[in-house]
């Protein structure tokens, strides 16, 4: 596994994370203590929590009892709560904030977080009293970096605030220049900066990816040039580990984070981090980036 620093937080961190979301997988303490040791034996040492199920919590602070805890990052994603009807509620009050940051701490059992994280407040979401309140709990020590999490414009906004220390946002072989300048400015504030949805999501679903990129005939080498067919050709890879590496190209991103519920996918993304991308990949992608097909995709999503 390599580490890198975490923005001036003087935190290193693995590159590759783990995301903590829920699972039908894992819903006792004890799934997620044995996944989250594979991870801690593969060297990866930094987890967001993203999920709601009190078994996530459980089983993190059951497999931190016996580790060091200045050796691992724990940040937790914040500003929703479950109604009792079971709906997801967006809330980033001051009292929401306070109650799920204390709930995470108790649950867990751990003296501090080292992150909590709004998860993709708007512009309009965030009040100064709320704000004020992160910033108390950040100078108590209960945590240690504030952080901000998401994709619209309203990041940029908080980017340029200067009153967080913690980005996490998309990246993949198809962002464009506005979310590579995006990492380029948190970098800039001297944020720490954690990439997620790395691997597109059309692709994750199993289809192809903007183009219909099919696989080339063998007879014709430039069949699915400008596409990223490839991604099903490379050979000794498969579509998501090109992807991975892809991201964890990256000199921005500190850490790239992964989902994984199973053991065995957990161990062979993390082992990524040790392989280079093959000869002829990177400008694959870029000539897949800039093709026609790419650009008129984005032009749709802006």
């Amino acid at each position: 596994m390599r580490f890198r620093p975490l923005g001036s937080s003087g935190m290193v961190v693995s590159a590759v994370s783990v995301s903590l979301a829920d699972s039908t997988a894992r819903s006792r303490p004890s799934d997620w203590t044995s996944l989250i040791y594979t991870a801690l034996e593969n060297g990866i040492n930094a987890f967001e929590v993203v999920g709601r199920h009190p078994a996530i919590g459980d089983g993190l602070g059951m497999a931190l009892r016996s580790i060091e805890r200045r050796l691992v990052f724990i940040s937790w994603r914040v500003g929703s709560t479950v109604a009792p009807s079971g709906a997801v509620l967006r809330d980033f009050s001051p009292k929401n904030l306070h109650h799920l940051t204390e709930a995470a701490i108790a649950r867990t059992g751990l003296d501090y977080l080292d992150a909590v994280v709004l998860d993709d407040p708007h512009s309009n979401e965030l009040s100064p009293h709320a704000l004020e309140l992160l910033k108390t709990m950040r100078a108590d020590g209960r945590v240690r970096m504030l952080g901000v999490a998401g994709e619209d414009d309203a990041i940029d906004a908080y980017i340029s605030a200067g009153a967080f220390d913690l980005l996490c946002t998309p990246f993949s072989l198809t962002s464009g220049w506005k979310e590579r300048l995006r990492l380029k400015a948190a970098v800039e504030r001297d944020m720490g900066v954690m990439g997620y949805g790395y691997f597109p999501e059309t692709l994750s679903r199993g289809g192809t990816l903007l183009t219909q990129a099919t696989k080339p005939k063998q007879h014709n080498p430039l069949a699915g040039a400008g596409t990223y067919a490839f991604l099903e050709t490379t050979r000794g890879w498969r579509n998501e580990e090109l992807c991975l590496a892809y991201a964890l190209t990256e000199p921005c991103l500190a850490s790239v984070q992964i989902v994984a519920d199973r053991p065995d996918r957990l161990e062979a993304l993390a082992s990524i981090t040790e392989r280079d991308l093959p000869p002829g990949v990177g400008a694959q992608i870029e000539m897949a980036r800039f093709s026609p097909a790419a650009q008129a995709d984005r032009a749709r999503r802006a």
